[in-house]
């Protein structure tokens, strides 16, 4: 009895973590688009409203992580550019986003720059 609720708890974590911190295979790191994108393409913001407005990716649409799944329906594009604050939203964006039937092409993981009003692109480790 016991032994199947560790192999149970065990296997739920894995999940989790699974969903939560490994990468997504063929979404690869990018950096922001500075030319106009084709028009089916959307660079999607999932920063915080703060950092977006205070850092803002030009030509975002800002839709922030914890919104994504409520507002999906007002993404009126197929293929996205992602922008997102840290690894583990950008993972499960990636999969909230193609599991809705639209492609992420590119991300970019950014950060705010304390000495300027542009984001700062991360590592893509």
């Amino acid at each position: 009895m016991t032994w199947s609720i560790i192999v149970l708890l065990g296997a739920l974590l894995l999940v989790v973590g699974y969903k939560r911190w490994i990468p997504v295979p063929g979404i690869k790191c990018a950096p922001l688009p500075d030319k106009p994108l084709p028009s089916d393409m959307i660079i999607l913001d999932i920063r915080d409203y703060q950092e977006a407005d205070r850092y803002p990716v030009k030509e975002a649409y800002t839709l922030p992580y914890p919104y994504l799944k409520r507002h999906i329906n007002t993404i009126h594009a197929d293929t996205v550019f992602l922008v997102a604050p840290d690894k583990v939203s950008k993972n499960l964006s990636i999969r909230l986003l193609q599991k809705h039937g639209m492609t992420v092409q590119n991300f970019a993981v950014v950060h705010g720059n304390q000495h300027s009003s542009q984001p700062i692109k991360a590592h893509c480790s």
